[in-house]
């Protein structure tokens, strides 16, 4: 059975793009899902990735992915800005209370979205990216044991059976 690589290392830049999103999801006022297809032209693709779908749904602890109705689009959404509730105006760029969100008509109401996070919300994010793709390389290296106690033993046995041969025939 082959083991699989971490995704925050089996792909040059993951973590780099991770940052990038979990940064333009946190914080941008209007967007906190994002349609997969005009997020590619806005942002350029990912560098470790072939669309910013694809890298989100290997990050679940951070990204919802989640298909259209159509299924040819994806909405791709930041967890922790998920779950907060959709009252916020973008235009006004403030939260709105109950109150003021009934005396809201219907397409006012379609144009509310979640809350940008505050600053130490994304940098807590960032922080847990970067733990991740450091436990990521620790594991690794920790798959690693074998090699300091396997190659100086081969060279030693190595080393002793030459002598043992060169002594053998220089009788």
């Amino acid at each position: 059975m082959k083991r699989q690589l971490s995704p925050y290392l089996a792909n040059d830049g993951r973590l780099a793009d991770i940052i990038a999103a979990i940064q333009v999801m946190g914080a941008h006022p209007k967007y906190a899902n994002l349609v997969v297809p005009e997020w590619d032209k806005k942002l350029d693709k990912p560098t470790s990735a072939s669309t910013w779908a694809e890298l989100c749904n290997e990050h679940p602890e951070f990204f919802r992915v989640k298909e259209t109705n159509g299924g040819d689009k994806k909405w791709v959404s930041l967890r922790w800005r998920w779950a907060l509730d959709q009252n916020y105006d973008p235009n006004e760029k403030r939260s709105l209370s109950q109150d003021e969100i009934s005396r809201l008509s219907p397409q006012e109401k379609n144009e509310l979205t979640r809350a940008p996070l505050e600053t130490s919300q994304i940098e807590t994010l960032i922080d847990a990216a970067i733990s991740l793709h450091t436990q990521a390389i620790e594991h690794e290296r920790q798959k690693q044991w074998w090699v300091p106690v396997v190659i100086p033993a081969v060279t030693a046995l190595i080393g002793a059976g030459l002598g043992f041969l060169g002594a053998w025939l220089g009788k």
